[in-house]
């Protein structure tokens, strides 16, 4: 009986800390040990967790290519070379292009609270386009989680592959129609009926689309030759400095200040915790008891993940709690299966309230919240509609 209040201890814990943004590797940490307490891990059991955390080679990949990622993310943002890129575009876009794009290609930097970056940019595009503010917000919004569903260097992406065990790309390639159909709900909710006579602005400069995109692309392309993702992402970094011309002293300081600790730590507690719910096994009686009431697995791997998306409001933690919790259900996962599940996530996170993109773009934009939701929801559930309908036949 201990085992079970300890479980839905560890799980009240998350969500309650979660809810105070009280640090995710503390958070994790703290549930793994009310978990590991409850079900009688021995001393040596918790030791053994902490020697599987710190030596599983996933731990240092995971942790060193976000952390590199985040770097990259910096120091595209400190030399200028993103926004000079967007600049540059406009001089080939028309406006119902780049208010799409804007949001999407900050995206592709894995910076907190981001949106607040693209928001000014698109607030122009917007404007020749006659967009309400909550429009604004909701394309700001939307068309930023486009490569939530097809970018290696997404920290989400890179985070499920991992803890699932399968390729980044293998991953991906499953996946990547829903980029497609998340950029064309957008086009469809937002643009399709909307006018746009305005003419590019400025004259295009290969150059600076060649410095934002070049650091990019080469991560991608090495890592997919073969080279391990963080030194690949290290190679891009290398070459965004080079660009930029910075000396050492600037360097080190756009490279610390890249690093987000918060995240790195979090991550480790994504592992312990993962491996605590391996050893103490408590998790998975919870689900016996469920399925032994009939609720089905696949309902179980989707709802778990989805509410932990709603009520946090962020990507990593969705998956660094809600993966974890649902592997024990399956003897092995396949692919479509992993996609449902990360399908899940993504419209969790993105219909969230506390989603920090949502709350500092409509901040920004002076939209009102409701008014966003009636454009965001439905979209959200013709994204999730179609998912299913595109991924339950190969389950």
């Amino acid at each position: 009986m201990i085992e079970y209040i300890g479980v839905l201890a560890a799980f009240a814990i998350i969500l309650v800390l979660a809810l105070k943004k009280v640090n995710l590797g503390f958070v994790l940490l703290l549930a793994s040990l009310v978990l590991g307490v409850t079900s009688n891990v021995p001393p040596e059991g918790f030791l053994k967790v902490a020697y599987l955390t710190f030596t599983d080679y996933t731990t240092y990949e995971l942790v060193l290519s976000v952390g590199f990622i985040s770097i990259l993310g910096n120091c595209l943002k400190e030399t200028g070379f993103m926004v000079k890129m967007i600049e540059s575009l406009r001089g080939i876009l028309s406006s119902k292009w780049l208010v799409m794009l804007i949001p999407a290609l900050f995206g592709l930097l894995p910076i907190p609270g981001g949106a607040l970056m693209s928001a000014p940019f698109n607030e122009g595009e917007a404007d020749r386009l006659k967009m309400s503010p909550e429009e604004k917000t909701y394309m700001n919004v939307w068309f930023r989680h486009v490569w939530f569903f097809a970018s290696p260097i997404s920290s989400p992406t890179i985070m499920i592959s991992r803890l699932v065990g399968v390729n980044l790309y293998t991953f991906l390639l499953t996946t990547i129609p829903m980029s497609l159909l998340l950029t064309l709900v957008g086009y469809f909710f937002s643009l399709h009926r909307r006018k746009d006579t305005a003419e590019p602005q400025k004259t295009p400069s290969p150059s600076a689309l060649a410095k934002g995109l070049l650091p990019i692309l080469l991560t991608i392309i090495l890592n997919i030759l073969g080279v391990p993702l963080p030194a690949a992402v290290l190679i891009g970094i290398s070459v965004v400095l080079i660009l930029g011309r910075m000396d050492l002293r600037r360097s080190t300081s756009v490279i610390w200040h890249g690093i987000h600790w918060d995240i790195l730590s979090a991550l480790l507690g994504v592992m312990f915790f993962r491996y605590m719910i391996r050893e103490s096994g408590s998790v998975s009686l919870i689900f016996d008891v469920l399925k032994d009431a009939g609720v089905p697995v696949l309902i179980l791997a989707m709802v778990f993940p989805f509410l932990i998306g709603l009520i946090s409001g962020t990507a990593h933690s969705a998956i660094g709690i809600g993966v974890p919790l649902v592997l024990p259900l399956f003897s092995s996962l396949s692919l479509p299966v992993i996609a449902v599940l990360y399908l899940n996530i993504v419209v969790g996170y993105m219909m969230s309230p506390l989603h920090l993109c949502f709350i500092l773009t409509n901040a920004y934009y002076k939209s009102e919240l409701g008014k966003v939701y009636r454009t965001l929801v439905p979209s959200l559930l013709v994204l999730y509609a179609i998912g299913l309908l595109y991924f339950f036949p190969q389950l």
